[in-house]
């Protein structure tokens, strides 16, 4: 009997439970677009309050098209698709609209420049500069197998260098430059690296003061209207200009080439269409308690517009600079990295937090930038979940709670360090994976709150009953057979329940918070006490209470009523002796005290569905078909045990009667009904063994709401 109090009494299927939860929402979080690469990841996401995405693929549809191009003049690129192709529709530099005759110099420079200077791994915003060129009939592919030689000299695009630049021969006619430098990048960066410009009817002219405020205005306009700038430029170029490989300095990013002496040839605006479920699920993860933060390269105009269309900044928030930031500025005034006590740390704490609760978009981000981000925002002790697709995002997704990788343009690197691939690059695939997140928490909760109550219960009524009437009214079998609910086939019922919505409508747990609440205790401790209080009176007044239609175990001091089974009365006299044991064998009394008990804890199972103290307990039972095929079968193995399983399971060797059948299941109903009403009781009279965020915010609400209503 010991050995079987110590199996009931600790907790052996809780690792079950938090196995079969994790492993059940892995396979079904693949069907919501999230490839879980790391078990706990799943679990830590449902206490994730700040997550930090990029912009290009997540947010918006990474679909990129060249919408604008200013070189001279302001030219609309029209986005018209050909009805009999599907293509887009093809245009001519020498519609008057644009250029007004195919020889303009600036379209060949155009052409040139793209054509010469795109990686062979073409990103969005290569792919809709080259898709310009297919509409104008320029083949791109022919043109930069012209020009470039087997010894061309390329320095690729970084989010340190924001530019990409090619040396490729120079062929011009008459040109006395052997090679030319093409540069592709970030507009406010590009053009003020160039000394000259391509005016509107293609002539060099000398970039002027004037000229460069007139261009500020032009990338401002293009980025309000959410537009990402990409400023064209090139330089003619000696041979030995600057060393023989052109590479100098070695040991920096930019090189000195890049830097100056360059002419600007136009500037495109590019649109990126926001995804059209980006904004309802920020909404919705913002609800959740989530701060949503934007981490992009572009420039802070086109940020904050783009920002705003999806929700994460509001309109009155666009000119605020708290929450708008370039990269390296914010690495600068919060102090940069530091590392003490061998830990990184951000050089200046207590600006950061004082500048985080408004923080939402970081323009211009470079790889430290988002690093030192996660870093402070984990030092405030925030759960961080960070997306990232390259392979300079692969520390940050290292460093944050929970990385996320763009299963479709993630580099290998980034996705070796995530925990979580998007299959499908999608902002609202991270909502689902903090629902269910948040969903696998509860699932333990619901096992632990099922658990506990039958631990609580069994051993009290084993305990107590041993003393008091000198045998245990349950048998080692039986609680062998009540541990097998409660472990391994309860953690399969209870914890493959599918999230529901209204998981987003709380604050998330924080990472200090107990995992048994208040309600959890009130439940768990209201349960077990009635079921004491019922088991109890049944077992000590069971001959007054349960009716016995068989005369032949009917005790003889009150006829129609059950034989006490007890091993000894107050009095210490021998009720249920050896003579009736040999006769009979095990009694019905406590035959009913078993199956009563049993289908306790089969109703209660119901009930610990609900850990909120939400209303109605039987909402979406029917969807989660494994907890009604398992109550069935935890049903169907008692009745077989109480009827057939006289020798093994110590029953009576008739079970139980019809009428004794309809008490036991009635007494097991109580268990809904005393659970509907701990509802009615204030957490605040439940002990508190830790924090709970969610339900401590909940009081504190009420009290508040109280308080204004006063």
């Amino acid at each position: 009997m010991g050995v079987a109090v110590i199996v009931v009494a600790v907790p052996e299927g809780l690792p079950l439970a938090v196995m079969i939860s994790l492993a059940y929402s892995i396979s079904k979080m693949l069907e919501d677009n999230n490839d879980v690469k790391r078990l706990s990841s799943c679990e830590i996401m449902g206490g994730a309050d700040n997550i930090c995405s990029d912009k290009t693929g997540t947010l918006t549809l990474n679909q990129m098209k060249v919408t604008r191009i200013y070189a001279g003049k302001n030219i609309d690129i029209p986005q018209e698709i050909d009805e009999k192709t599907g293509v887009m529709s093809t245009l001519s530099w020498s519609n008057p609209d644009y250029f007004g005759k195919a020889d303009h110099p600036i379209p060949m420079h155009i052409e040139h420049g793209v054509a010469c200077n795109t990686a062979e791994k073409a990103g969005a915003t290569d792919r809709a500069m080259t898709e310009l060129l297919e509409r104008v009939q320029c083949d791109s592919k022919l043109l930069c197998e012209k020009h470039l030689s087997e010894h061309k000299i390329r320095f690729p695009f970084s989010s340190k260098r924001k530019r990409m630049s090619t040396i490729v021969e120079n062929l011009e006619t008459g040109n006395s430059y052997g090679k030319r430098l093409h540069v592709k990048g970030a507009s406010e960066i590009v053009k003020n690296c160039c000394s000259h410009y391509l005016d509107e009817a293609g002539n060099v002219k000398e970039m002027t003061d004037e000229i460069k405020s007139h261009l500020d205005n032009i990338i401002t306009g293009y980025a309000k209207q959410a537009l990402r700038t990409i400023c064209l430029a090139y330089k003619d170029v000696m041979p030995g200009e600057c060393g023989p490989d052109h590479d100098e300095p070695k040991d920096q990013d930019i090189k000195d080439l890049e830097k100056s002496g360059l002419t600007m040839i136009c500037i495109f605006g590019i649109m990126d269409i926001v995804r059209p479920e980006v904004p309802g699920a920020v909404e919705q993860i913002h609800r959740a308690g989530v701060t949503v933060r934007m981490v992009t390269g572009d420039n802070i105009v086109t940020a904050r517009a783009i920002a705003v269309n999806c929700n994460i900044l509001k309109p009155e928030e666009m000119e605020d600079s708290r929450c708008c930031m370039e990269g390296p500025e914010f690495y600068e005034k919060m102090g940069g990295l530091v590392v003490r006590n061998k830990k990184e740390e951000v050089g200046n704490f207590r600006v950061f937090k004082e500048q985080m609760p408004y923080m939402k978009v970081m323009a211009r981000s470079r790889p430290e930038d988002k690093y030192l981000m996660v870093t402070g925002l984990r030092q405030m002790g925030c759960t961080v979940a960070v997306t990232g697709d390259g392979t300079n995002d692969a520390p940050a997704l290292k460093k944050a709670d929970v990385g996320f990788a763009m299963g479709k343009t993630g580099t290998d690197t980034c996705k070796d360090a995530a925990d979580i691939l998007i299959t499908d690059d999608n902002f609202k695939s991270i909502v689902k994976a903090c629902m269910w997140g948040r969903n696998v928490y509860d699932n333990i909760k619901r096992f632990l709150q099922f658990q506990l109550t039958v631990n609580v219960g069994a051993c009290i009524i084993t305990f107590v009953g041993a003393i008091v009437g000198k045998a245990s009214p349950l048998q080692p079998i039986q609680l062998l057979w009540v541990n097998l609910i409660m472990d391994s086939l309860a953690s399969l019922a209870l914890a493959t329940e599918l999230p529901k919505p209204n998981l987003l409508l709380r604050e998330p747990q924080n990472r200090d918070d107990y995992i048994v609440s208040r309600k959890m205790i009130k439940h768990i401790l209201g349960q077990a006490f009635w079921q004491c209080a019922v088991l109890f009176t049944f077992l000590f007044a069971g001959e007054y209470m349960i009716p016995e239609s068989d005369s032949k175990y009917e005790w003889p001091e009150n006829p129609g009523f059950v034989y006490p089974g007890r091993a000894a009365d107050w009095d210490g006299s021998d009720l249920y002796g050896e003579k009736m044991q040999e006769e009979f064998g095990p009694s019905r009394h406590l035959t009913f005290i078993f199956t009563a008990f049993v289908f306790m804890q089969i109703f209660n199972m119901i009930t610990a569905r609900k850990i909120h103290d939400e209303l109605n307990i039987f909402e979406g039972i029917h969807k989660n078909m494994i907890f009604v095929v398992i109550w069935f079968v935890i049903c169907g193995g008692q009745v077989l045990i109480t009827q057939f399983g006289n020798k093994v399971f110590v029953c009576h060797e008739n079970g139980l009667d019809l009428v004794q059948w309809a008490l036991a299941i009635a007494v097991g109903f109580t268990s809904i009904i005393i659970n509907a009403l701990l509802k009615g009781i204030p957490d605040g009279f439940c002990p508190k063994i830790g924090q709970d965020t969610v339900d401590d915010k909940r009081i504190a609400d009420k009290k508040a709401a109280k308080l204004q209503g006063q």
